[in-house]
């Protein structure tokens, strides 16, 4: 059962976690990679007890599987909750967060009432059923209702069900506008369990929010109060995020008195490579491939590992990657395929936008039965042109949990079910494309590992079959790209040599044969049952390798994990620490590795490790007054049951103008005895909790006429334009027509060696300025902004080798978003000694916002995707050098009045990642943006800091 474990610990893993360092550590050059180690030790258990209220049928059979009471922690918060108290359990990974809020839950069933689980994901909810049925109770009745759900049974589960397992999307669409159908279940509800409750955060959580405050009130009709008990990872202010995404005053209890085993934690930079993007710029080796060799090397010694990874591309592509260098050390079996280079997630200059914050990430398989990772959205509807248009807010609405009644199968998409892998694409002679070149570019001073003599290009069409068949030494000797290694002296020549240098320990004889069949992909798309077995394999270990979104983040139960590899900085300190708490659970040691992306955040966190340990983690962000948010939500209560005088305090300070502007809108009408939904439409339908936004985009195969995938209408611009290079399963698509009227966009297959990237222009003009104060010699503000931005064109990149071949025009219409930023002013007297120095005021200002944008994340509960940039050097609003950062999200986040509020922090933060990186002139790690709609030019690393130095002056 997740995290219902004995208070002893199990005994500790055979592979401390020290060790397991010290083996990946084996290759020289990997040493410098590490920037820091950080050694968390290990924690005692309190004491377990029952309370005196406990089901003594639920203590029996907990106490059949070894639980022998309540850690204190669990004590305290069960207790609360039984006896009526809204209650937030904030506490680490595996630390029995599930058995504080199921025993009232039991109790109260055993009592006569009925439970509602939230999760935001249907493997979670599911895991939860699976534990729920090995304690068996009789009287439970537990079941999950989401889109996976039969018709038939989902009228069992209305008449019949106890405990209902669920998500926030069936509860805004199914259940709350069919209240009636559910009135016993309604009647009788005692407690509402909302789990993972840290990851309701920005517009998401803001829906969230308002769709309990609609649950309270139809319970309300039906004569019940329920308790709130929210489970949380370990959370800043726990209890004031909780009271405000309920609605209600909770309590919090947030001091973890369950053992845990001791962590090793690293910091890990990849290495430059040869390679050069925008300007010359030097490039690091991806953090995707990183993980790819790290992953291959632990599987190798058969330590059970877990690899985070930021999308759904990259999880096949480490899985696909790790097994084929295993594939290798078979020569007499057929060579595993490696992926198309376009499978790679690469870093700046070759990266397009798939970063993806929870909960809008990688969670769970879409409601539309086909993959949309590749569709990243850009979720600020806007486009003009401005000085310095660039770092627009994407959407990462593909990959959405959304569990939405009368959903179609994602099979029909074509995903990979269990133990199949991707088609990969082939040259005409059915040799596999060449893989990405920063995959494969081997530095010689990089020493050896089994990645490097396992090239990815193994199997790449330059190499002949016999060089493919006899292994890599005669393909590296007889191959341009390696031919550098290949002189090398004593570096090994066959992946045994690599092997017996990494794991000497282990022979290559003892090897078992189906060693790179252990290693799979877990994310989002992926069946039901597929996912289920992939689950229990890896908790079998059948499975020792497993890539993974976040969709393994959460609580599904898969103890006995050695080690965590974290492909790029997963957003928050809360969510590093809940990925890393996937290794060590059941009190064992555990390894945890960060693998740095190419970004400015993430540079400046494996240089500064102060800023991740012995912080406290991120307070969660929200706001559900946003009247964007708030009145889609007051139509569908509307709908509902009618609004009333009464009803107006629940939902906020904001309600009654919110109100006023939907009836003169024509949204509702009002009458003497309150406010009314009279329209045909469903009301559920005005609110996108997930916030995709707009219409989605199909993409369909021109000659077949099968439909691909889609794209949220906002993110169609950039992503499915005409000439565009789209990815969808592996395979590559050039977009023949995009018509943005009819919802389509048609595309043809092709193997283009460039990929496309689109530009924009962006205008920003300041509507209202709500705060401002003095900073140094400018001014800070936080007011609301119009943004407008247009794609105009798109630039083909050489895959290989980065270089530009074209730029296309576009013609596209604008898009407008109205939302909130946060910006600062300098006036001419301080911005004239910069001018006289020499610098590039323009560049200077366009580099310190590339940077802040980079860092607001670490301040703010967001993701670099989430937030926008403009700078310019006069600003027609202003009449100053103006630098904004701006919520990509309609009415704002809360995002950009974060970074208000810890500026001085978030900009100092800004300065110093910018002089502690090792480029000259600056790179994707300080000062360049993977989102630039100006090319990244003009940018001026040293006048940035001047501009900082000035602004942060006192």
């Amino acid at each position: 059962m997740p995290d219902w474990k004995p208070v002893t610990p199990s005994p500790s893993s055979s592979h401390p976690a020290g060790s397991l360092l010290a083996r990946l550590l084996n290759v020289p050059a990997r040493r410098e990679r590490v920037t820091h180690v950080e050694h968390v030790p290990a924690r005692q258990a309190g004491q377990a007890q029952w309370p005196d209220w406990a089901p003594d049928l639920v203590v029996t059979r907990l106490a059949n599987q070894g639980i022998q009471g309540l850690w204190p922690h669990q004590l305290e918060a069960a207790d609360h909750a039984y006896r009526g108290q809204n209650v937030i359990i904030s506490t680490g990974t595996a630390s029995g967060k599930s058995l504080a809020y199921l025993l009232p839950a039991l109790a109260h069933i055993l009592d006569g009432g009925t439970i509602l689980y939230l999760t935001p994901t249907k493997a979670l909810a599911a895991d939860q059923l699976e534990s729920l049925r090995t304690l068996s109770p009789p009287q439970v009745r537990a079941a999950c209702y989401d889109g996976d759900t039969p018709y038939e049974e989902r009228v069992w589960v209305r008449r019949h069900a106890n405990y209902v397992l669920t998500n926030p999307d069936m509860v805004h669409r199914t259940l709350l506008p069919r209240h009636a159908q559910w009135s016993l279940f309604w009647r009788r509800l005692r407690m509402v369990i909302i789990d993972e409750s840290h990851g309701y955060r920005g517009v998401f959580g803001s829906h969230v929010a308002q769709i309990l405050r609609r649950l309270r009130r139809v319970s309300t009709r039906y004569g019940a109060s329920p308790v709130f008990m929210l489970a949380s990872a370990t959370a800043s202010e726990p209890g004031v995020t909780a009271t405000r995404l309920t609605g209600l005053q909770t309590v919090e209890v947030a001091t973890d008195s369950s053992p845990r085993g001791s962590t090793t934690f690293a910091l890990w930079e990849p290495p430059l490579t040869d390679l050069r993007g925008e300007g010359g710029a030097p490039v690091r080796r991806t953090a995707t491939a990183e993980a790819s060799d790290l992953l291959a090397d632990l599987v190798l010694d058969d330590i059970r590992t877990l690899a985070f990874v930021r999308s759904r591309r990259a999880a096949e592509t480490v899985a696909l990657t790790a097994r084929a260098r295993l594939q290798a050390l078979f020569p007499e079996q057929n060579p595993f395929p490696l992926p198309h280079p376009d499978q790679e997630e690469i870093s700046h200059p070759f990266t397009d936008p798939e970063e993806t914050p929870f909960p809008l990430s990688d969670l769970e398989e879409p409601f539309l039965p086909f993959s949309r990772r590749e569709e990243t959205s850009l979720r600020d509807p806007k486009n003009t042109p401005s000085d310095h248009p660039d770092d627009i807010p994407t959407s990462a609405a593909d990959d959405v949990p959304l569990d939405l009644p009368g959903s179609v199968p994602t099979h029909t998409s074509g995903e990979v079910p269990l133990g199949h892998t991707p088609s990969i694409p082939t040259d005409p002679s059915g040799n596999v494309a060449l893989a990405h070149a920063d995959d494969i570019r081997v530095n010689p001073a990089d020493g050896v590992s089994l990645s490097d003599h396992v090239p990815s290009s193994l199997h790449s069409a330059d190499a002949p079959p016999h060089a493919r068949q006899d292994g890599v030494a005669r393909h590296v000797s007889q191959h341009p790209e390696f031919a550098e290694l290949a002189e090398l002296p004593g570096a090994p020549r066959t992946p045994s040599d690599a092997h017996a240098d990494l794991f000497p320990s282990v022979p290559l004889s003892a090897l078992p044969a189906d060693l790179p069949d252990r290693v799979a992909a877990y994310r989002a798309g992926y069946l039901a049952d597929d996912r289920r077995a992939l689950e229990k394999a890896l908790r079998a270990g059948e499975i020792v390798g497993l890539a993974t979104t976040n969709a393994l983040e959460l609580g599904v139960d898969v103890s006995g994990l050695d080690a965590v590899l974290i492909a790029g900085w997963p957003g928050t300190r809360a969510s590093l620490w809940q990925q890393a708490g996937r290794a060590g659970r059941d009190g064992q040691d555990a390894l945890a590795v960060l693998i740095a992306r190419d970004d400015p955040l993430d540079t400046y966190l494996v240089h500064h490790p102060d800023a991740l340990f012995g912080r406290p983690v991120e307070a969660t962000v929200l706001d559900p007054d946003n009247p964007y948010v708030l009145g889609p939500h007051l139509c569908a209560a509307a709908a509902e049951i009618p609004l009333t005088a009464d009803d107006l305090p629940l939902f906020g300070p904001s309600t009654q103008e919110v109100l006023d502007d939907l009836v003169s809108r024509g949204l509702l009408r009002q009458r003497s005895s309150g406010w009314f939904w009279t329209r045909r439409e469903r009301a559920t339908d005005l609110a996108d909790i997930r916030g995709s936004g707009g219409r989605p985009v199909e993409v369909v195969e021109s000659a077949t006429g099968m439909l691909l995938g889609t794209v949220d209408e906002p993110s169609a611009h950039a992503t499915v334009h005409q000439g565009a290079v789209y990815l969808h399963q592996g395979e590559t698509y050039v977009v023949d027509a995009l018509k943005l009227d009819e919802g389509v966009a048609l595309v043809t297959h092709a193997r283009p060696d460039y990929t496309t990237f689109a530009r924009d222009t962006t205008d920003i003009a300041v509507l209202d300025s709500l705060r401002s104060h003095a900073l140094g010699p400018g001014e800070l503000h936080f007011g609301t902004v119009e943004v407008t931005r247009q794609v105009v064109s798109y630039l083909m990149r050489r895959v290989q080798t980065g270089e530009i071949l074209g730029e296309e025009p576009l013609d596209l219409p604008p898009r407008t978003l109205r939302t909130r930023a946060v910006w600062w002013t300098l006036p001419d007297s301080a911005v004239t000694p910069l001018v006289e120095a020499g610098f590039h005021l323009g560049g200077a200002a366009h580099a310190a916002e590339h940077a802040s944008i980079g860092l607001l994340p670490l301040f703010a509960t967001c993701d670099r995707w989430d937030i926008g940039g403009v700078s310019t050097e006069l600003h027609p609003d202003t009449g100053l050098l103006t630098v904004f950062v701006y919520d990509g999200h309609e009415g704002g986040a809360g995002i950009a009045e974060r970074g208000y509020a810890r500026a001085a922090e978030w900009l100092k933060a800004t300065r110093e990642a910018i002089q502690s990186c090792e480029c000259d002139h600056g790179c994707p790690s300080c000062i360049q943006s993977p989102k630039c709609g100006n090319g990244n030019d003009p940018l001026d690393k040293a006048g940035a800091l001047h501009l900082l130095d000035t602004l942060l002056s006192p």
